[in-house]
C-alpha cells in the first residue's frame, strides 16, 4: 500500500464544525466538502498511478503538526461524489494522522504482547460507558489468549507505576476529558491514592515509564482529536482514538478488526481500512459511526511492520490449550483476586484461598482457577492445576503428592521439558517413588514437605531453561480446586503449607484454591484461615457472587463476543444496549441473574432475548456482516 501525504489543505473558508457538528450537515454533504477542500484536484491523479492499482489500494497520511485544529475534522468521513472513499469497492483506502517526528516502534519481541486496560473512574460510572463497552471488545484479545492484559484503575501516579512494573506493549486508555484554562485538551485520572488532570506530555511520560509503549487506544469523552496527536507528538508511535458510543455494529467492526491486527502480525493501517470499509456495509448512512476511529501515527512508524511478533502468543494459546486452562466466553469479574495471583511474588503470597461460608457450586470458582493458571503460564510460571475431578478428590496425602507429580510430568510433556525430578528419587520404576513417598507423607507431612518442596523448585527451574516466556524468574505455582473435598489430604497440606507456600524463601511455591467452608471438611479450613488471616503469606479473599456493577458491565462484555456456535442463531449474535436506553434499565434486567457467574452458557441468552423484545437490547449478527465484507471483497 502506497503512502502519498496530504499537506496543507487548499485555500479555505470551509463551512466546516468540529466533530459532533457533522451529522447535522449530513453525512455525504460533509464528506464531500472535505474532499473538495483536500483532494479533489489530485485525486485523479494519485488513483492512476500504476503502483496504486497494482497494490489495490492507498494510504492517505495526513502530515499536520500536533496542535492544528485540523485533527479536529473527520478526515475519514471524505466522499467524492459517487462513494466515501472508505467505502470504495474497487480501492481500499485508508487515512491516517501523521505527526511530524517521533520513535519509531522496535522491532517486536518474542514473547505475548502485553495489553493494558487503564482507567481513569470506575468503569460503571456513566460517563465511561461507552469507553468501558469499547474495552470489552479489546477483551477479546485476553479472551483469545493472544496477549497478557492488566486492569487498572489509576491516578497519574499509579499509572506510571503500573506501567513500570507491568511493561505493557499496548494501553488502551479510558478516562474523562476535558480542556484546560488555556483550551489544550486534558485527561482526569482518579485513582486510589490522589486525583489529578494531566495533559498530553505528562500523560506520554507516565505511558512509557516502563520503557516504548508501542501503540496506545484513547476513549476519552470531550478530549478533542488534538489530544492524541500530542501524545504522538510526545513519543507514542501509534494512537487510535475513538470518539462516540461503540453501540453501532460500524465501530464493532472497525474495532474487531484492529484488535485482530495488532497480535496477529497484520499491518495496522491496511486493517483500520478493511475494518473501517466492511463497517460501511452495515452502517446507518445518517450516521458517520464508520469514521470516528483514527489512526494516529509517528512519522518514523513503519506501516509495512506489525507491531507485535505473534508467534509467542499463538505458541502459549496451543500449551494452554492442552493443559485445559483456556476455556471460552471471556472471563468476567473477580478483578480483585486475579490481582492478588498477579502479585503473588510481589507481595510473597504462599497460600492464596478464595473461600465462602457456605457453597460455592456456581461461583465460577473451577474457572476462576483456569484463569489464574492461563494467567500465570503467559507470565512465565508452571501452574499445576489439580482438579476438577469426575471422581473424588485426594483423600490421603498420598494421593495428593502422586496427583501433583502427575501434573508436574504431564505440563513438562506439554512444554517440551525435562522429566521432573520424582521426590528426591530416581527409581526404575515411578510406583516405587509414590510408595516412599505416599509412606513418608502419611508418617510425617512435613518431613515429605522437605523433599516436594526440594522437588518443585528443581522442576521450577528446569522449566525455567525453556526460553520466552519462561526464565530465571520463573515459579511452579499449585492450583487446587474445592480444597474441602480433600479428606484427610486437606489435614497434611494444612501441616506443609506456610508462608512460601510449598516451596522455600528463595524460591516459593504458591498455593492457590477454591474452597467452602461449610462442605464437607471446610471447617478445618475455615479455623486455619481465622488463625493464619493477618498473618504475611497468607490471604482468604471471599468467593461470592458477583457484585452488581461488576455482573452487569461483565455479562455486557460476554454479549459482545458471541461463543456459543454450536447452538441456534440466537445465540451467536451481539447483544447491545442501544442509544436511547438509560443504563438503569439495562441494569434491571440484568440483575435478575443475581451476579452468577455460570449463567453465561444459556441464562443470560435467555435474558438478553427477552430485554431485546423489551426494546432493552438490539442485536446484530457481526460475524455474517464481516463474512459479507470477506466474501464481497477479498
Amino acid at each position: 500500500m502506497e503512502v502519498h501525504h496530504a499537506g496543507t489543505p487548499l485555500a479555505g473558508p470551509y463551512p466546516l464544525g468540529p466533530v459532533g457538528v457533522e451529522e447535522d450537515r449530513g453525512a455525504v454533504a460533509y464528506g464531500r466538502a472535505l474532499f473538495d477542500a483536500l483532494l479533489a484536484p489530485a485525486w485523479p491523479a494519485i488513483t492512476a498511478l500504476p503502483e496504486v492499482g497494482a497494490a489495490g489500494g492507498v494510504e492517505l497520511a495526513l502530515l499536520w503538526p500536533p496542535e492544528s485544529d485540523l485533527h479536529r475534522l473527520l478526515w475519514e468521513a471524505m466522499h467524492d461524489g459517487r462513494w466515501h472513499l472508505a467505502a470504495r469497492p474497487d480501492l481500499l483506502v485508508a487515512v491516517t494522522r501523521v505527526i511530524p517526528g517521533g520513535p519509531p516502534v522496535p522491532g517486536g519481541e518474542a514473547r505475548a504482547p502485553r495489553v493494558l486496560f487503564a482507567v481513569g473512574a470506575p468503569l460503571t460510572d456513566e460517563v465511561i460507558r461507552p469507553g468501558a463497552m469499547f474495552m470489552g471488545l479489546l477483551r477479546a484479545l485476553d479472551a483469545e489468549g493472544v496477549a497478557v492484559t492488566r486492569v487498572a484503575q489509576v491516578s497519574p501516579e499509579e499509572l506510571a507505576e503500573v506501567c513500570t512494573s507491568f511493561r505493557p506493549d499496548i494501553v488502551h486508555l479510558v478516562a474523562h476529558g476535558s480542556a484546560d484554562e488555556d483550551g489544550r485538551s486534558v485527561l482526569h485520572l482518579r485513582g486510589r491514592r490522589s486525583d489529578g488532570w494531566v495533559g498530553a506530555a505528562e500523560l506520554a511520560a507516565a505511558l512509557t515509564a516502563g520503557g516504548q509503549v508501542r501503540a496506545v487506544v484513547l476513549s476519552a469523552c470531550h478530549s478533542g482529536a488534538g489530544f492524541p496527536a500530542e501524545l504522538v507528538g510526545a513519543g507514542i508511535p501509534l494512537v487510535s482514538a475513538m470518539a462516540g458510543e461503540i453501540s453501532e455494529q460500524a465501530c464493532r467492526l472497525f474495532a474487531r478488526r484492529l484488535a485482530g491486527a495488532l497480535p496477529g502480525g497484520e499491518p495496522v493501517v491496511e486493517a483500520s481500512a478493511k475494518g473501517r470499509r466492511a463497517a460501511l456495509l452495515s452502517a446507518s448512512r445518517d450516521h458517520l459511526d464508520w469514521a470516528r476511529p483514527a489512526l494516529f501515527l509517528s512519522e518514523g512508524l513503519d506501516v509495512t511492520r506489525p507491531l507485535v511478533e505473534p508467534a509467542a502468543a499463538h505458541r502459549l494459546v496451543r500449551l494452554a490449550d492442552e493443559l485445559r486452562l483456556r476455556r471460552q466466553p471471556l472471563h468476567i469479574g473477580r478483578e480483585r483476586i486475579l490481582d492478588q495471583v498477579d502479585r503473588l511474588f510481589t507481595d510473597r503470597l504462599g497460600f492464596l484461598l478464595a473461600c465462602r461460608d457456605g457453597t460455592i457450586r456456581r461461583t465460577g470458582g473451577t474457572r476462576l482457577l483456569r484463569e489464574a493458571g492461563f494467567r500465570l503460564l503467559r507470565d512465565g510460571h508452571v501452574p499445576l492445576f489439580v482438579g476438577p475431578f469426575s471422581g473424588s478428590a485426594p483423600q490421603s496425602c498420598g494421593e495428593l503428592l502422586r496427583e501433583l507429580y502427575f501434573q508436574a510430568a504431564d505440563v513438562s510433556a506439554t512444554l517440551g521439558g525435562p522429566a521432573p525430578p520424582v521426590y528426591g528419587r530416581q527409581p526404575d520404576g515411578f510406583e516405587e517413588a509414590f510408595a516412599w513417598i505416599s509412606e513418608l507423607g502419611e508418617r510425617d507431612p512435613r518431613a515429605a514437605r522437605l523433599t516436594l518442596a526440594r522437588d518443585l523448585t528443581a522442576f521450577g527451574e528446569l522449566m525455567g531453561t525453556l526460553g520466552d516466556p519462561f526464565g530465571p524468574h520463573t515459579r511452579v505455582v499449585v492450583l487446587l480446586d474445592s480444597l474441602h473435598a480433600y479428606g484427610d489430604a486437606l489435614t497434611a497440606l494444612l501441616a506443609m503449607i506456610r508462608p512460601t507456600g510449598l516451596g522455600t524463601p528463595e524460591m516459593p511455591v504458591p498455593v492457590v484454591a477454591t474452597a467452602s467452608f461449610t462442605e464437607d471438611h471446610g471447617r478445618l479450613l475455615k479455623s486455619f484461615s481465622e488463625r493464619e488471616g493477618g498473618v504475611p503469606g497468607f490471604a482468604f479473599p471471599e468467593l461470592a457472587a458477583l457484585g452488581d456493577e461488576e455482573a452487569v458491565l461483565g455479562f455486557q462484555w460476554v454479549l459482545l463476543h458471541p461463543w456459543r456456535r454450536d447452538r441456534e442463531p440466537e445465540y451467536r449474535r451481539v447483544y447491545v444496549a442501544p442509544r436511547n436506553v438509560r443504563p438503569e434499565k439495562v441494569r434491571e434486567g440484568l440483575r435478575l441473574l443475581k451476579g452468577d457467574p455460570t449463567v453465561v452458557d444459556d441464562k443470560l441468552y435467555l435474558a438478553a432475548q427477552l430485554m431485546t423484545l423489551h426494546e432493552l437490547f438490539v442485536t446484530d449478527d457481526d460475524e455474517a456482516a464481516y463474512a459479507k465484507y470477506v466474501e464481497r471483497f477479498e
